[in-house]
């Protein structure tokens, strides 16, 4: 498997909590938001996640499907990586043009899940 590659910038806890247009607690209870780190630092947030209207909830819906099986760093690595299902698109890309989301959900667990492992959801 080939190293993982974490993609920026990043946000913090009280900067990722502003854009969403949440309170840092209600931010650290959403599962559908990647993170990185938190247990001797404050965790940061992948600011791929967000736009101007807040979170982008169509990518939550891979990052939900895909967390039983993989980290927080696996699930953004595998979202910036070219994907043959989507015709090389990165995950990340598809659901910025806002093409079929359940394609997207579905390249998205076939692509990056190991084989062998079922996903909840």
């Amino acid at each position: 498997m080939p190293e993982l590659v974490l993609m920026g910038p990043f946000l913090t806890r009280a900067q990722a909590a502003h854009r969403a247009g949440l309170s840092a607690r209600e931010l650290r209870a959403r599962p559908d938001l990647l993170r990185i780190g938190g247990i001797w630092l404050e965790e940061v947030y992948f600011e791929f996640q967000f736009d101007r209207n807040g979170i982008r909830r169509r990518l939550g819906d891979v990052v939900l499907a895909l967390r039983g099986s993989m980290d927080d760093e696996a699930i953004a690595d595998g979202l910036i990586r070219p994907n043959s299902l989507l015709a090389a698109e990165t995950p990340l890309r598809w659901e910025a043009s806002g093409r079929d989301r359940a394609q997207l959900r579905t390249a998205a667990l076939e692509a990056m899940v190991p084989a062998g492992v079922t996903s909840a959801g």
